[in-house]
């Protein structure tokens, strides 16, 4: 725009051809050129809101606002809309949750395709059932059930026998299955090390201890997610598997599980941290605040108080 200094702000209002129920819509333009005093920036900043007003919010379609001469122009404006029109920035967190979701779409489309169409449709690859993924109304995924390898079944029917102390699965992606990874021998010092950094796994973990003078064997599971080690689709199937290879556990092999831990890495499985999980400690006692002492020093002589007569006369 040549009408406009650069060392000098303004305001500017360009009429557009579009009307609503006030008329005529505007575009209101604020020029604050960045080589310009701040005082003149101050004072144009805080009258903006003002002079909006008094012209008539209504009037107003849009506000564009610059700095330099490359925005004061049509395509100075159409990148403005653009920008409005495009979403808007997402965090990390965010953007982690996003391709879950794209994630969680495209299985549970995969999974649809694999269920029976009725006569007259093409068939599409028909799974057995307990191969087949549970969807719910509104295409949401609530759970997987992928069948258990034999050797897991096994494994946890020794388990059931206290003929094994430790099973550790994992869920194959490609075969649609929870597979057995091994079961040796484990020490409660060794959980740290059977916990891989690299790829989730389920644990079971027969946890012998001492409690109250009595000999104990406590079945603990352990979900160990090592974080963004793991793929978005890893993480997504591992957490879906999760309630229903547990009930699994239970109702099945009748495996009564007296702690369920979620955990990123073996560092804190220590004794004393599966004691605490085992055997919460309930803290029923009112904690009571002691009477703060007095300042140090002589505080004086105590004070007499004469007691009263019958009459409620002085003694």
């Amino acid at each position: 725009m040549p009408l406009l200094d650069a060392q000098e702000p303004c305001y500017m209002l360009y009429r557009l051809d579009s009307q609503n129920a006030h008329g005529y819509e505007w575009l209101f333009i604020s020029w604050s050129p960045d080589h310009c005093p701040v005082r003149l920036k101050m004072v144009y900043a805080a009258t903006r809101a003002t002079l909006k007003k008094e012209f008539g919010g209504g009037h107003v379609k849009d506000e564009l606002f610059g700095t330099v001469q490359e925005d004061m122009c049509y395509q100075g404006y159409l990148r403005h809309v653009a920008s409005c029109s495009s979403p808007a920035p997402l965090t990390a967190a965010e953007q982690e949750l996003h391709r879950i979701k794209l994630t969680e779409d495209k299985v549970v489309r995969d999974e649809r395709r694999r269920l029976p169409t009725p006569i007259g449709r093409p068939k599409l690859e028909c799974r057995p059932l307990q191969m087949m993924t549970e969807i719910c109304v509104g295409n949401k995924l609530q759970g997987l059930a992928f069948p258990l390898q034999e050797e897991a079944k096994r494994a946890l029917v020794q388990l059931k026998h206290k003929l094994i102390n430790y099973i550790q699965l994992k869920v194959d992606v490609v075969k649609e299955t929870i597979e057995l990874v091994h079961t040796n021998p484990t020490e409660t010092r060794d959980l740290p090390s059977r916990i891989p950094t690299n790829a989730p796994r389920y644990h079971l973990f027969l946890y012998k201890h001492s409690h109250q003078g009595e000999h104990l064997e406590s079945l603990v599971f352990i979900y160990s997610m090592p974080g963004h080690n793991c793929s978005i689709k890893e993480r997504m199937l591992y957490s879906s598997c999760l309630n229903r290879l547990l009930d699994e556990v239970e109702r099945d092999y009748h495996l009564e599980i007296a702690k369920k831990i979620e955990i990123d890495s073996g560092e804190g499985l220590t004794e004393e941290y599966l004691y605490e999980e085992v055997h919460p400690q309930a803290n029923s006692v009112k904690q009571t605040f002691a009477k703060p002492r007095g300042p140090p020093g002589k505080r004086g002589n105590k004070r007499l108080i004469k007691g009263g007569g019958e009459n409620g006369e002085e003694s």
